[in-house]
């Protein structure tokens, strides 16, 4: 049986040769780790894969990095005191999953994922796979991380947004001794820097932020969790829905003012040396269920970034605006019962986060315990 694929949004399925700044294969690799600098929200992904072969594939790539809040319990109490109170903040962040109910529909279900290839992450299928087997619908973030859906269209606009304008370079934003830490970084993940100068501050970010080990998996094939729920759903003829296109999410990414792109490129360069450990202690806190941690986590180690100019923008551009927009578009599929939905982790706490949204919708919504 053939799978129904609905998309909200007309994109051009013309393919795109990109121009003298980069070649195909690295806007590839960008658009690949497009936000997973930016707290991790999304990534998209656009190889094909087998699900047979990820859990001895994702064990070749196995990262270093240590947990800081081990570390903050022995070295800096206090700042952990703090972190976790920052915590509480968001209401809803003790959970990954979520059962969704209303009298008279069969139930539905909330998956917050980890845009991670780690072998940890990617084993939650088997832990999800009976609400997922359930389902008849399933719906995440966008479906171009499938099979390469409408990858010409994607291409195209990073290619739009991921750019500086004309006559302006990285070497006219970073500081002469953070530059030489730039390119080191950049290097290391085989990004040249005559295409890489050219590139807006929030796509380098995003690139250098993710540690060499989960760039390699990925690189190699290995499926972050979203698009093995996606796959799975194809493979099993499941309606699977989309609820933004790329060109919608690059839009609210590059709609954040400039000043927030900078101050986060330049902390993210000032923390290079911690990559690893920062993104072992995100997938430690994602694995405990402690999603309300991860952004004062974040915003302990790059103050000027989470709490300076553009931040707020930041906030609403990113999570507030596309949480209503994703809660709109997904309740009128919810509303027919057995859908599984998968978005990333950090659109689910806060009382702007789904599952606050839909409980104002008239959905009665449960952690479950995984």
């Amino acid at each position: 049986m053939d799978p129904m694929i609905e998309d909200k949004t007309d994109l051009p399925d013309n393919p795109i040769t990109a121009d003298r700044f980069a070649d195909r294969a690295m806007l590839s690799m960008a658009f690949l780790h497009l936000i997973a600098g930016l707290l991790f929200l999304f990534t998209l992904t656009i190889a094909s894969f087998s699900l047979t072969e990820t859990a001895s594939a994702a064990g070749q790539y196995a990262c270093q990095g240590n947990n800081l809040v081990h570390q903050l319990e022995r070295e800096d109490p206090a700042k952990l005191v703090a972190i976790k109170a920052g915590s509480e903040e968001f209401r809803n962040g003790e959970a990954i999953l979520w059962k969704i109910s209303r009298e008279g529909i069969e139930p539905s279900w909330l998956f917050g994922t980890m845009h991670s290839a780690d072998q940890r992450i990617l084993g939650l299928m088997d832990r999800i796979r009976p609400q997922f087997e359930a389902a008849t619908s399933v719906i995440i973030e966008n479906t171009d991380s499938v099979e390469g859906k409408n990858s010409g269209a994607a291409l195209a606009a990073m290619k739009k947004y991921a750019f500086l304008e004309a006559g302006t370079t990285l070497e006219n934003l970073v500081s002469e001794p953070d530059l030489s830490i730039l390119k080191r970084e950049l290097e290391s993940r085989h990004m040249p820097w005559t295409s890489a100068r050219h590139m807006q501050p929030w796509l380098v970010t995003a690139s250098i932020a993710i540690p060499v080990c989960d760039l390699k998996a990925k690189a190699s094939g290995i499926p972050v969790l979203d698009a093995q729920i996606g796959a799975a759903a194809m493979e099993q003829g499941k309606t699977l829905v989309g609820l933004e296109s790329v060109e919608e999410q690059l839009s609210a990414v590059s709609s954040i003012p400039f000043e927030f792109h900078l101050n986060a490129l330049n902390e993210t360069l000032k923390l290079s040396h911690l990559s690893d450990d920062l993104m072992e202690t995100t997938k430690a806190l994602y694995l405990e269920g402690k999603i309300g941690w991860m952004l004062p986590l974040v915003r302990s180690f790059a103050p000027q970034t989470y709490t300076g100019k553009g931040y707020a923008e930041f906030q609403k551009l990113l999570l507030t605006s596309r949480n209503h927009r994703m809660a709109e578009r997904a309740a009128e599929h919810l509303e027919k019962g057995n859908v599984f939905m998968a978005v990333g982790a950090l659109h689910l706490p806060g009382e702007e986060g789904l599952v606050e949204l839909l409980r104002k919708s008239g959905f009665t919504l449960e952690p479950v315990a995984l």
